[in-house]
């Protein structure tokens, strides 16, 4: 017989054996997930423990997926979609579930789709299709994978291409116009080059008459004619001369195809003076005195250089004030490191490795308030009466255009009554290289 402290024992015993057994069971039940809580009496107080297993891990994982999510029987029945792909075709989740793929497949595809299904039963595949819901198409890319021999179904992920496909077709209607545009500006370029050619053609044979003409004039009546009258015809062969060169130049202009071509050595010496000639007259009208300093040679395009100067002078001869003789000053320097990092000029963004002149063209003529330095660059802008100054407002914006296709800038200073100066920023050299 057992004394009551061996009774005791082993009631302790088998009541740790049953416990121990409890506790097999929990751990056996918590590893094949056959259990979603448990609990634990602690000081007499049960505390509820919940289980979240990797395979709930996994159940977020795919809702929070920005790509369709299925899984789908052997032969094609929905048993799970993510909310994603409820949303993509617009029908409640459990109203997908329970259904088959191939009712969401649009009639296009279903052919495509049914060989990739097939193919995925014995592994994966990957495709294009176009699912068709509630008559909408939504164009999509499918990835199908077989899950056996752990599971007997097919996963299915699901990619929307709309915003894929609509930027494919923007595009391609993009590059369509793009295309139809540049054959469109092959035959305008044509037509063009066919005008310049025929205008150049028109233009210089009345300038070689009044070449010829004023050449036989001078000769045939040389000894008749006064000093003054030698002097103008001399002028109307200078101005002719070089409304030919500038034709000329006009037409090869057009004819150069690459924009590297265009730029060259540039004395704006010769630039100015001939600007000067074309000006003649109105200086003589105006009774303006012109003091020019030594210009820089700079690589640039000429003919720009020519509208450039012809457009700066133009201005500064044209608002003049009434009643007193203009005065025009064209002058340069070479502005230094520093100076083109100062806030006066760090605006343009000039390259640093590059030297700089500036030009200055100043005048005594109505000016302009400071407030409007930057409008008087701006296209078809006038700050003056029309009735009084003839013009459309274009120079000044042409001259911008110009400076900065030469890499350059352009700002005036003025003030009303008391003239104006325009400050022209220009590379010597287009590249670090030398000019050749």
């Amino acid at each position: 017989m057992y004394t009551a402290t061996e009774e005791d024992l082993l009631s302790e015993i088998e009541d740790l054996k049953s416990r121990l057994s409890e506790a097999q069971e929990a751990i056996d039940a918590i590893k094949n997930g056959s259990v979603d809580a448990f609990a634990i009496r602690k000081d007499g107080k049960p505390e509820v423990f919940t289980l979240q297993s990797l395979d709930y891990a996994y159940r977020v994982l795919i809702e929070k997926f920005s790509e369709g999510a299925l899984n789908l029987t052997l032969d094609g029945l929905i048993i799970y979609c993510n909310s994603y792909f409820s949303r993509l075709i617009d029908t409640p989740n459990e109203k997908v579930t329970g259904s088959y793929i191939f009712d969401y497949v649009s009639e296009a595809s279903q052919q495509k789709f049914r060989e990739q299904f097939a193919l995925a039963l014995q592994g994966s595949s990957k495709t294009e299709i176009t699912l068709c819901v509630n008559n909408k198409d939504i164009p999509v890319y499918v990835s199908l994978t077989s899950l056996q021999p752990q599971l007997a179904t097919v996963g299915m992920i699901v990619t929307d291409l709309s915003d894929k496909k609509l930027y494919e077709q923007l595009f391609e209607l993009h590059t369509e116009t793009l295309r139809k545009k540049n054959v469109e500006l092959e035959h305008l370029n044509k037509s063009l080059d066919q005008f310049a050619s025929i205008a150049s053609h028109d233009l210089q044979e009345p300038l070689r008459k009044i070449k010829t003409f004023t050449a036989l004039l001078k000769r045939e009546f040389n000894k008749s004619l006064t000093a003054g009258s030698n002097e103008l015809i001399d002028k109307i062969k200078t101005s002719s001369e070089r409304m030919s060169l500038l034709i000329s130049d006009v037409l090869n202009f057009s004819r150069i195809v690459h924009m590297e071509d265009l730029f060259v050595k540039t004395d704006l010496n010769q630039i100015l003076n001939n600007t000067l000639k074309d000006f003649d007259l109105l200086i003589l009208e105006k009774d303006a005195s012109v003091s020019i300093g030594n210009l820089p040679v700079v690589e640039a395009i000429p003919l720009q250089m020519n509208q450039l100067f012809y457009n700066l002078v133009g201005n500064a001869l044209k608002f003049s004030r009434i009643g007193i003789p203009a005065a025009l000053s064209i002058s340069s320097r070479i502005l230094s490191t520093e100076e083109t990092e100062n806030d006066l000029y760090a605006r343009f963004n000039l390259n640093k490795q590059l030297s700089y002149a500036e030009i200055c063209c100043k005048d005594n003529g109505i000016g302009f308030d400071q407030q409007f330095a930057e409008q008087i660059f701006s296209i078809f802008e006038r700050l003056n009466n029309q009735e009084q100054y003839s013009g459309t407002g274009v120079g000044l914006a042409l001259c911008q255009k110009i400076v900065q296709h030469h890499h350059g800038g352009i700002f005036a200073e003025g003030k009303e009554n008391a003239g104006a100066v325009v400050y022209v920023l220009l590379p010597l050299t287009q590249s670090n290289s030398a000019v050749l």
